[in-house]
């Protein structure tokens, strides 16, 4: 069973292929007032039970916080709003939340990505905010940007 795991200040999920009794606290460091969430969802992960109690016969995913909530501020057009969320909170519904509180029209939403402040490549989407956030944060910073298009 396939399980993906991911961590503030990670920057990406660490995937490990397991046995379907493993229990999940063999797979994930859950240290002191941090908790594990099912990637999506909000509610906290039991780790004595099993991945197949867990995630069924589906690849798991895991993100692993301190928070309970994230203030994830995004810039755009050289405007700054703060959106929370949790740490187990889909970067695509960040980006909807974003493109909501920016009264931005669908049409000109399309090709909106979420990047890091000076970065150059798109965060994914299917990843859970609590990943980007830096360690020992509860709070992160996202620029709201057009991705460029090719021309020609």
């Amino acid at each position: 069973m396939r399980i993906h795991t991911y961590a503030a200040g990670n920057g990406g999920a660490q995937t490990r292929e397991t046995e379907p009794q493993t229990r999940l606290r063999e797979i994930v460091d859950v240290e002191a007032e941090e908790h594990a969430y099912r990637v999506g969802d909000e509610v906290e992960l039991d780790i004595d039970l099993t991945v197949t109690e867990l995630f069924g016969a589906e690849p798991g995913h895991v993100v692993v916080h301190k928070c309970h909530v994230i203030a994830v501020t995004v810039s755009y057009g050289g405007v700054e709003k703060v959106i929370e969320a949790h740490p187990a909170t889909h970067l695509r519904k960040v980006r909807a939340k974003a493109i909501d509180a920016f009264n931005i029209p669908p049409g000109d939403a399309a090709d909106l990505v979420l990047r890091l402040p000076e970065a150059e490549q798109d965060l994914n989407l299917a990843e859970p905010v609590g990943a980007v956030v830096p360690l020992h944060s509860c709070a992160v910073t996202v620029d709201l940007v057009h991705t460029v298009r090719p021309q020609g």
